[in-house]
């Protein structure tokens, strides 16, 4: 689980795979291409398009496979599952403009300044999955009908993807703490949303 050939960072890793013009560039290729590699890197290339305006439904897709994925490496597993027929869609023109103008400028800024390829010490099989776990629970905040605030989650994701290529135990552990109380900020704000809602329906009636 260390990191990538020739310690490219991973949104060189992407460009240099949307890049391709040959051939309809499909989900199963990034699986081909560097599934084997990281985990960390599949939460980044995931949680990118998230970060970007999708139509409705399409970020539920890459949402539930980020979830799939962290739970299934929480667990101590080691290679991605992905169904067929996910695997087989293409990924439309739009869409790689999204990501390769809006996405990977982002992606880049927060290589600036969380990715140092050159951490000697590896992470632990059991912070890793913890890290993990975190992944899956922002992956729910990102699944859940939150407008505007899809993208929290996914940076969050990206940075954790980013600190797990590094092996940067300190930002590993701040980033955790920073997604869980992510998580208590949204949940809450939903649960009172929720409340509130709820509380008009019965008075309406």
């Amino acid at each position: 689980m260390s990191y990538l050939s020739n310690d490219k960072p991973p949104s060189q890793l992407i460009r240099d795979a949307i890049n391709k013009k040959d051939y309809k560039l499909k989900v199963e290729d990034f699986i081909n291409a560097y599934g084997s590699q990281s985990f960390g890197l599949m939460f980044i290339i995931l949680a990118l398009p998230i970060t970007v305006p999708l139509p409705p439904g399409v970020g539920f897709i890459p949402a539930a496979l980020l979830c799939i994925w962290a739970i299934q490496r929480s667990l101590g597993k080691t290679v991605l599952w992905l169904p067929q027929f996910i695997g087989k869609w293409e990924l439309s023109d739009n869409l790689i403009k999204k990501i390769e103008e809006k996405a990977l400028p982002l992606c880049e800024r927060l290589e600036e300044k969380f990715f140092y390829p050159s951490q000697a010490r590896s992470l632990s099989e059991i912070e890793i999955r913890l890290a993990s776990i975190v992944v899956a629970l922002q992956s729910i905040l990102i699944i859940l009908p939150t407008p505007f605030l899809n993208s929290i989650p996914a940076v969050i994701t990206i940075i954790m993807g980013l600190t797990i290529l590094n092996n940067n135990r300190k930002l590993l552990w701040l980033n955790m703490s920073l997604g869980l109380l992510a998580l208590f900020s949204i949940g809450s704000t939903l649960y009172v949303g929720a409340e509130a809602l709820f509380e008009e329906i019965d008075d309406y009636f």
